[in-house]
């Protein structure tokens, strides 16, 4: 993946998949950070009581270094690494994929349900779309009111936004670039006058 982009779910994607008379439920969906992650399973996993099985595998970060599975209950690596390696085959990150099965009553056997836990992520992560997105970086500005303008306007132009504004002498204004372009950007500020740090 670019250290400036990173492909991830713009919609959640859901699934039904079924083997043996087992089902297998599936969404795929967006996730900002594990909190988000942690909110959304524990809503599944309360709806999907009955279901013993609620099995997840989620990435996150723009190099998609972050990442879990989870087993839940099921035969080591039948269920959370097929989910992991689905998400990951389709280079995405921020994203994660939860499927609950219903027993049906027969055995499916480790290579059964590593196919149907494959199988339930892909149909979930094939009904989301795919977007991508552009990573960003925080930068607070100093500068005088007069150079507001000229900031608010580069900033229009290279893709990025003001969060925060706070007009006075200085004005503060709290920005967020794509970036592979904050250095430079910041630079570029920087031999005008204004200070210039990193956010968040």
């Amino acid at each position: 993946m670019s250290t400036d982009r990173y492909r991830t779910l713009g919609t959640e994607g859901t699934a039904l998949y079924r083997e043996k008379a087992s089902r297998f439920l599936a969404w795929a969906f967006p996730i900002a950070d594990e909190a988000a992650f942690k909110l959304r399973v524990d809503a599944i996993a309360k709806e999907h009581h009955a279901s013993r099985h609620v099995c997840y595998a989620w990435v996150l970060g723009a190099d998609g270094q972050r990442f879990r599975a989870n087993d839940a209950g099921e035969p080591a690596g039948t269920a959370g690494a097929p989910i992991l390696r689905r998400i990951r085959g389709t280079e995405l990150t921020h994203t994660a994929v939860v499927v609950v099965r219903y027993f049906g009553g027969t055995l499916l056997g480790k290579g059964g349900l590593v196919h149907a836990y494959d199988e339930a992520a892909r149909l979930a992560l094939a009904n989301a779309v795919v977007v991508e997105r552009v990573l960003m970086q925080e930068l607070v500005v100093r500068c005088t009111y007069a150079q507001a303008d000229d900031v608010r306007a580069e900033l229009h132009r290279c893709g990025g936004a003001v969060l925060q504004a706070t007009f006075g002498e200085p004005c503060v204004l709290r920005a967020e670039v794509p970036a592979g372009q904050a250095a430079a950007i910041a630079a570029a500020w920087s031999t005008r006058g204004m200070a210039v740090d990193q956010g968040k």
